[in-house]
């Protein structure tokens, strides 16, 4: 027997016999996202070899904002991208041919989860905690067009504030928050976790006007172009068993998904991070809920006048809840430690 092995192995060194069909490598995948919390699936899969495992490489582009992400999908630099549910409809409503077919961030349980997004006043502002209303005649500090403005326009809107009863102050980096409101140049500022965190350690006597509050369904949104979900369905599916593991992986070790975090993304403030994280959901199923947030989101962009009446989507055609359901069924162990709930 020892003889035959050592024969075979001969063989197989001189290439005369196979032990084996050779490992086959995975297909390579780009995929664009934004450097915060709503995207830490995305980045542990990568750098863990989650994807991989599942048989797809996914190669990450990380980007400051959700504008740079609808640039990239729309100039075909990537085959795919996340993105807030926000810009996600605003974009397919411009003619963006992408489709959504599972969720980095979300709370499949609730249609109205936005808790990682805040309302922080300075001292002594007159702001009052809790009271939306008593903003009216402050400065506030957000980036115009990303999803902590849609989050105020909401917020303001149902608080019954007119447009100019609070002057917004268009601040086009998140860390710029910071300064601007320690300074005094705001009254206050509007962002998205770990920010928040980070402004509400950094900027001394700051505190919480609101956090969340259900004003809008703060979702991250995973989508393919709609010529790789046509063209290659069992990637995509690949993809969305990769991300159901990657997304139970951030859930079961937050800390240490933080830190892979902080290595992808320079500059990070570890402790403040891992404070920030606990404020996140990270569910990747397409529930009823959901698409009940995304019905709402659609309706109040177009009441805010950032959507289209006249080319509002048909959402079943353009969120593809087939793909996470059939993970949900053959991959049952990724969603365990998560909430039943109904589609």
């Amino acid at each position: 027997m020892q003889n035959l092995k050592r024969a075979l192995l001969l063989f197989a060194a001189l290439g005369l016999v196979s032990l084996g069909a050779p490992a086959q490598t995975p297909p390579k995948l780009e995929f664009v996202i934004v450097d915060n919390l709503g995207h830490l699936p995305m980045i542990v899969g990568a750098e863990k070899g989650i994807f991989k495992q599942h048989g797809v490489d996914v190669q990450l582009k990380i980007v400051k904002s959700g504008t740079e992400i609808v640039n990239a999908l729309k100039n075909k630099e990537v085959q795919g991208g996340n993105m807030s549910v926000t810009t996600f409809i605003k974009g397919r409503q411009g003619g963006e041919p992408v489709s959504v077919f599972a969720l980095a961030m979300n709370d499949a349980t609730r249609a109205n989860a936005d808790d990682p997004l805040a309302i922080i006043a300075r001292k002594d502002s007159g702001i009052k905690a809790g009271d939306i209303k008593s903003l009216k005649g402050k400065k506030v500090g957000v980036w115009f067009e990303q999803t902590p403005d849609e989050y105020l326009k909401i917020a303001l809107s149902k608080a019954g504030l007119k447009k100019g009863e609070v002057e917004l102050v268009n601040i086009t980096s998140n860390p710029a928050l910071v300064p601007n409101l320690a300074e005094g140049k705001v009254d206050a500022v509007v962002s998205l976790e770990p920010w928040n965190t980070l402004i509400l350690d950094k900027v001394p006597g700051s505190y919480v006007v609101k956090r969340g509050g259900g004003y809008m369904a703060y979702m991250m949104v995973s989508t393919f172009q709609d010529s790789v979900i046509k063209a290659q369905p069992e990637l995509v599916e690949k993809f969305a068993i990769g991300l159901a593991a990657s997304a139970q992986a951030v859930r079961q070790n937050r800390d240490e998904a933080v830190e892979i975090f902080a290595k992808v993304v320079p500059g990070v403030d570890v402790a403040i991070v891992k404070k920030a994280v606990k404020h996140i959901n990270y569910d990747p199923r397409i529930s009823k809920a959901s698409m009940q947030a995304f019905d709402a989101a659609q309706n109040e962009l177009i009441k805010l006048g950032s959507g289209s009446a006249d080319k509002k989507l048909a959402l079943n055609t353009v969120v593809l809840t087939d793909y996470m359901k059939k993970v949900e069924q053959t991959h049952p162990q990724y969603f365990k430690d998560l909430k039943k709930v109904s589609y």
